[in-house]
C-alpha cells in the first residue's frame, strides 16, 4: 500500500471555487479509483488560493481482477446429442479467442448457454494512474472556467505545475501543456525556486518551512489566534463573520493578522454602512465594543510577512478612509430627498424587466396584493401598509444603495426612521426582502412579511405569466429562492391564505403585463412550482417523503394548513398502531379504488356483528373528526382516524366484501367508501408504503 500524492498548482483560484472544487476532487478520486478497481483507504483534500491537494492513502500497488462472462448460443444449439461442438461453438469460440475446450455452461434466465470466462485487470496501479488523474482533473468542478495560450484545456485559472508521487514514485502525466514531476513551489514572495519532494509524508512540513500553510485547520487556528490577539490589544469584540473568515482563509496561503484604524469622526455614519463598507467590500474585520457600538478599528489579514507592518496598514487604511469618505458624502445627500415623494415618483425611471414594466409598476401591483393579504389576514392599518409599500422600492434610487447595493432595505429602514416615519413601516422596508437565503433570518413585523410575501409571489405570477420560469440550473431571477421565502414566512407567520386566490390577486394586479399565459395556465404552473419547493423544502429539512406527499394536494389549497398536517403526521411516524392502521386503509383503499358513485349503509343488510362495529366507529367519530378538522386541530383528528385500528382489521378479518349477493357488496363497499373518504379528508394516505 502506498500514498498518493496530487498537487495542481494555479495562478490564484477565487475564493469561493475552493470548497467546491475540493469536494469534487475528493468525489471524482474515490469514482475514479473505485471503478478503475484500485482498493484505496481515505482521501484527504487541503487547499490554498495557490493549488489544490489531495492525499489518498492505502492505495494498492495493483488493480484488482475482474472475472467477465461473456455469453455465447444455446448449450444445446454449440454441442450436439454426442456433445460434439457444433459450428455455433467453435464460431463463439473463435469470436472470443479461446479454444472450443475452453467454454463453459451457464445459466441465464433458467437457460443452458454456452459461456466464455476472462480474467481482465491486475495492471499495475502506476500505470493506470496517468490517465486516471488526467480525467479527474479535467473534470474537477468550477463555477467558471477558462482556456488559456492555444489549448483547448478548461481549467478555473491557468495550471503553472502538477506535482504527483505515487509512494516515492513520480508519475509522469501532460495535461495543458505541463508536465508532472515531483516539483512544487512556496510561498510567491516568502520562498524561492523549485522545491523537491520525495515522499508525500514530507509534503505538509516542507510546504510550512517554505511559508504555505496548505492545512485549512491549521491556517484557521492561525487566523483565530490572530483575530484573538487584537481583540485584546484594543480591547474589543470582533464580529465574526464566518463567510468572510473563510474567504480570508481561502485567499491567503501565509496568514498576517494586521490592526488597522479610520478616523472616529466616520463613526457618525449607519453601522450597517461601516460593517459593509469593511467586510464586504476591503475583507475587513469590524470590532465592537461591550456595548455592541463600533470602535475606530479593523482587523485584516495579509498574505505575506510585510517588511513593515505600518506601511502595509497605513495603506489598507487609506483605502478605507476613501470608501468611508465616499459613504459619507452619499448618506448626507441621500438624506435631503424625501422616500416617500421624490424617490416614489422617480420609480417609474427603472425598469424592473422589459416584459414587466417599471418599478412603480410592480410597486402598484405590490399595493393591490398587500390590500387582499391584509383583508384575509385581518392586518387593519391600511394606511400605514399603502405607506410602507409605496416607500418600499424607493431606497433603491439613493445614493448609498446605488453604491452598496447589498444595502438595499436596509437604508430604507434607516431612511424611512430618520424623515420620521413609523417603527414598523421602516422596518417593513428592510424586512420585505427577506429571507435573504435559504437559512436567512424572517420578517419579524407583521407588515414586513405581508409585504415579503407579496413581493415574491408579484414577481413569481409576473414571470410564469410571461412565460419565464427556471430551467435546470438557470433561475437568473431567483424564483426558487423566492418561493422558499414565501414557504418560510407563511409557515414562521402561521399565514392561512388560499393560494388561488392569493395567485389570482396577483395576475389581475398585472394588467399593464402584456401575458402569454392565461390565468388558468398561469395558476397551475404556479401552484405545481410551489407545491415542488415545499416538498424540497420539508425533505430537505428531514421530513418523512411519504408524509410530505400525502399532504402535498392540501398544500397547492393553503401552504400552512399542509404543514400543520404533516406536523399532526410526523408524530405518528414510530407509533405502531398508526403504521398497522395503514394496512387497513391500504386494503379498503384499494378495494373502493373502482367504487365511484354514493350510497347509504343499509344497516339491515349487515350479517357479520363486525359491520355493525365498524359502522357504529364511523357514525360514532364522523361528526368530531368533521369538526376537529374544520378546527384545524389535526393532532386530534389522527388520533380519531387511529381509533378505527381494531374495528378495521376486526372487519377484514371476519367479513368477505366481495359477496356474490350484489346488494351485501355493496352495502359493504359504501361502508368501507365512506371510511376511505373520511381518510382521505385529512390527506392521500395512498402515498404511504406499508413495510
Amino acid at each position: 500500500m502506498k500514498t498518493l500524492l496530487l498537487e495542481i498548482g494555479v495562478e490564484e483560484i477565487p475564493a469561493r471555487f475552493i470548497e467546491p472544487a475540493k469536494e469534487g476532487l475528493s468525489r471524482l478520486l474515490h469514482e475514479s479509483l473505485s471503478s478503475s478497481r484500485i482498493p484505496f483507504g481515505t482521501i484527504e483534500t487541503l487547499s490554498t488560493p495557490r493549488r489544490l491537494t489531495a492525499f489518498v492513502y492505502d492505495v494498492s500497488e495493483r488493480q484488482e481482477e475482474m472475472v467477465t462472462v461473456k455469453f455465447g448460443p444455446p448449450y444445446n444449439r454449440a454441442f450436439d446429442e454426442s456433445g460434439n461442438p457444433t459450428k455455433a461453438a467453435t464460431g463463439f469460440a473463435r469470436s472470443q479467442g479461446v479454444e472450443v475446450e475452453e467454454l463453459k455452461k451457464g445459466q441465464k434466465d433458467g437457460i443452458d448457454f454456452v459461456v466464455v470466462e476472462k480474467t481482465e485487470g491486475g495492471k499495475e496501479t502506476a500505470a493506470i494512474l496517468p490517465g486516471l488523474l488526467k480525467d479527474v482533473i479535467g473534470r474537477i468542478p468550477f463555477q467558471k472556467r477558462m482556456r488559456w495560450g492555444s489549448e483547448s484545456f478548461e481549467f478555473a485559472r491557468p495550471i503553472q505545475w502538477i506535482l504527483v508521487l505515487y509512494g516515492r514514485e513520480p508519475i509522469e502525466m501532460e495535461i495543458a501543456d505541463v508536465r508532472s514531476s515531483n516539483i512544487t513551489f512556496g510561498h510567491r514572495f516568502l520562498s524561492n525556486g523549485p522545491i523537491t519532494i520525495n515522499d508525500p509524508s514530507e509534503y505538509v512540513d516542507t510546504l510550512r518551512a517554505n511559508s504555505v500553510i496548505i492545512n485549512e485547520t491549521e491556517r484557521m487556528a492561525i487566523i483565530e489566534r490572530g483575530i484573538t490577539a487584537i481583540e485584546k490589544e484594543v480591547q474589543g469584540k470582533a464580529i465574526r463573520d464566518m463567510d468572510l473568515i473563510r474567504e480570508i482563509l481561502y485567499i491567503t496561503e501565509y496568514p498576517y493578522p494586521l490592526k488597522g484604524g479610520f478616523d472616529p469622526a466616520f463613526l457618525k455614519i449607519p453601522k450597517e454602512v461601516l460593517v459593509n463598507v469593511m467586510k464586504s467590500h476591503q475583507r475587513y474585520i469590524p470590532v465592537m465594543d461591550g456595548n455592541n457600538a463600533l470602535m475606530p478599528y479593523f482587523i485584516c489579514f495579509a498574505n505575506t510577512i510585510p517588511a513593515d507592518d505600518m506601511t502595509v496598514v497605513k495603506g489598507n487604511e487609506k483605502v478605507l478612509r476613501a470608501r468611508l469618505a465616499d459613504a459619507e458624502f452619499f448618506f448626507e445627500e441621500d438624506k435631503k430627498i424625501s422616500l416617500s415623494d421624490d424617490l416614489y415618483e422617480r420609480l417609474s425611471t427603472i425598469v424592473f424587466h422589459v416584459k414587466l414594466g417599471t418599478l412603480k409598476d410592480k410597486t402598484d401591483r405590490l399595493t393591490n396584493i398587500c390590500r387582499y393579504l391584509c383583508h384575509v389576514l385581518g392586518y387593519g392599518d391600511m394606511v400605514k401598509m399603502e405607506k410602507a409599500v409605496r416607500i418600499a422600492k424607493s431606497d433603491l434610487l439613493t445614493h448609498m444603495v446605488g453604491e452598496f447595493p447589498e444595502l438595499q432595505g436596509v437604508m430604507g429602514r434607516i431612511y424611512a426612521k430618520d424623515q420620521g416615519e413609523d417603527d414598523e413601516v421602516a422596518r417593513s422596508i428592510e424586512e420585505h426582502y427577506l429571507p435573504s437565503g435559504g437559512n436567512g433570518a424572517l420578517p419579524v413585523t407583521d407588515l414586513g412579511a405581508i409585504i415579503a410575501v407579496a413581493d415574491k409571489v408579484d414577481s413569481l405570477v409576473s414571470f410564469f405569466s410571461v412565460g419565464i420560469s427556471p430551467t435546470g440550473n438557470l433561475d437568473p431571477f431567483a424564483l426558487r429562492r423566492q418561493t422558499l421565502g414565501i414557504i418560510k414566512i407563511v409557515i414562521d407567520k402561521k399565514l392561512h391564505i388560499r393560494l388561488d386566490e392569493l395567485i389570482k390577486t396577483a395576475y389581475g394586479s398585472g394588467e399593464k403585463i402584456v401575458k402569454r399565459l392565461s390565468f388558468e395556465e398561469t395558476k397551475a404552473l404556479v401552484t405545481d412550482f410551489i407545491v415542488a419547493r415545499f416538498k424540497f423544502s420539508m425533505i430537505d429539512e428531514g421530513r418523512n417523503q411519504e408524509f410530505v406527499e400525502s399532504v402535498l394536494p392540501l398544500v397547492s389549497a393553503d401552504i400552512y394548513d399542509g404543514y400543520l398536517r404533516l406536523m399532526a403526521l410526523e408524530s405518528q411516524k414510530s407509533v405502531e398502531d398508526f403504521q398497522k392502521l395503514m394496512i387497513g386503509f391500504k386494503r379498503a383503499y384499494n378495494i373502493t379504488k373502482q367504487v365511484a358513485d354514493e350510497h347509504d349503509v343499509d344497516t339491515l343488510l349487515f350479517k357479520e356483528k363486525e359491520e355493525q362495529a365498524l359502522f357504529e366507529i364511523y357514525e360514532g367519530n364522523k361528526e368530531t373528526f368533521f369538526s376537529t378538522m374544520g378546527l384545524r386541530k389535526y393532532d386530534e383528528a389522527i388520533a380519531i382516524l387511529v381509533s378505527f385500528k381494531e374495528g378495521i382489521d376486526r372487519y377484514f378479518d371476519k367479513v368477505f366484501v366481495m359477496d356474490k349477493d350484489e346488494g351485501i357488496k355493496n352495502n359493504r363497499l359504501a361502508l368501507l367508501k365512506k371510511i376511505r373518504d373520511m381518510f382521505l379528508t385529512y390527506g392521500d394516505f395512498s402515498k404511504i408504503r406499508i413495510e
